[in-house]
């Protein structure tokens, strides 16, 4: 989101209900005629920082709750924070996301989904939890899981490792290459 902003300046970002990193955003964009919403999904979440979860709602749940339009684009991003978590749970989550993405289709199948996978980036503060390795695990588990179902897909995974970066939240210009691969699918 703050990339956007930085790159869209008639982009006005409203912090919904909290304060902090990790509040919900709204950005609107009239003379463009986009909204843009970012949310941080449920449990399991890690930060260092207090979390509310006055208003939590989990990524299947948020996806049950849109209609669904031609000019509707669903980003999804899910990954790291699950990396400290048994495996099954990532799974299980994948799943249910799979499950509520085909229930959007059946109603809206012009609907655009595309997927960013997580990125290589290690937390050297963590590294058994949070290594690359146990990021590549779930990267291989989320390919498979969403194989067949028509979203695409942002590889996060191959572009860090082609920018040779291992930091947890990679600089602009890595992110610029995945808003550039995300425009694709959207236009």
């Amino acid at each position: 989101m703050k990339y956007l902003q930085g790159q869209l300046t008639t982009l006005k970002i409203f912090k919904l209900y909290e304060t902090g990193w990790s509040s919900q955003r709204l950005g609107i964009d009239l003379e463009r005629s986009i909204i843009v919403q970012w949310k941080r999904h449920t449990s399991p979440f890690v930060s260092g920082s207090y979390q509310s979860h006055k208003e939590e709602r989990t990524i299947p749940r948020e996806i049950d709750l849109i209609g669904g339009h031609q000019r509707n684009v669903i980003v999804l991003n899910i990954g790291v924070h699950f990396r400290s978590h048994p495996l099954h749970l990532y799974i299980r989550r994948l799943i249910n996301i799979r499950r509520a993405l085909e229930r959007l289709f059946i109603r809206s199948p012009q609907t655009k989904v595309v997927v960013k996978t997580e990125h290589s980036g290690d937390r050297k503060e963590y590294y058994e939890t949070h290594n690359s390795f146990h990021g590549y695990v779930q990267y291989l588990i989320m390919e498979q899981v969403f194989k067949g179902l028509n979203v695409g897909f942002v590889n996060g995974w191959d572009m860090t490792n082609a920018f040779d970066s291992d930091v947890i939240h990679p600089p602009d210009s890595y992110i610029q290459s995945e808003v550039d691969m995300l425009m694709t699918y959207i236009c």
